[in-house]
């Protein structure tokens, strides 16, 4: 998997820039750590389909002991009888580069952890069009990512969720006790697989704990 280049309008909106702003010593520091990125991110995913059932817990994984509660992931999932769960990593060493520059060079470490954010949307991006491949190869359609820790699905989900797809063994990913991944250029979602053609919402801020507290809206944009 080779991601030959990284979003740079989407790097420049996590600092807080718009295109106006940025001078030319950002520009350079921009370029340098976005060329950083590419040459050390270990991208890395793994996913699994499975049949979901309805449950008074809310929606149980076939076969497994995970079990998706909330209302707004039923909602998500409401024309669906099956999932995909995803897993996905930029891997190590980038978050060694960050942390290694917010200790010796902050500005340079802030702007490589934007730019590691931006990796790992990509690399879901990638992911994500494959599983739309596989979908479609059965005349099905996928629902946007949903993650653990949107809306009212637990955070603790991770916990499980990690643990049906192996993510340790299988791309290196693991979680703290505070459900955290490790590395943390890294995702876990919850794809729908539907009869009927993708949710066109625009984003996911209906679902977001954090909305009213989000610096990407006050700002007027989306994360």
């Amino acid at each position: 998997m080779m991601i030959e280049k990284l979003n740079r309008a989407e790097i420049l909106r996590y600092l807080g820039y718009r295109d106006s702003g940025v001078t030319e010593p950002i520009e350079r520091l921009l370029s340098r750590c976005e060329k950083e990125t590419l040459e050390i991110i270990q991208p890395k995913y793994i996913y699994r389909r499975f049949e979901i059932e309805r449950c008074p817990e809310g929606i149980r994984v076939s076969g497994t002991p995970l079990v998706l509660e909330g209302k707004d992931i039923q909602e998500h999932l409401k024309n669906c009888r099956e999932i995909f769960l995803l897993g996905v990593t930029a891997g190590m060493e980038l978050d060694k580069r960050i942390r290694r520059y917010m200790v010796t060079e902050p500005d340079a470490g802030v702007v490589m952890d934007s730019c590691g954010i931006q990796a790992v949307e990509q690399i879901a991006d990638l992911a994500e069009k494959e599983l739309e491949q596989a979908a479609a190869a059965k005349g099905c359609h996928l629902t946007w990512r949903f993650s653990p820790g949107y809306g009212d699905l637990p955070l603790e989900t991770q916990r499980e969720l990690v643990r049906v797809l192996d993510t340790h063994r299988k791309i290196g990913v693991s979680l703290t006790e505070s459900c955290l991944m490790v590395p943390g250029k890294s995702v876990t979602a919850i794809l729908g697989i539907s009869d009927t053609k993708r949710d066109h919402r625009e984003n996911k801020c209906d679902f977001c704990n954090h909305r009213e507290r989000c610096t990407f809206r006050k700002r007027g944009t989306r994360c």
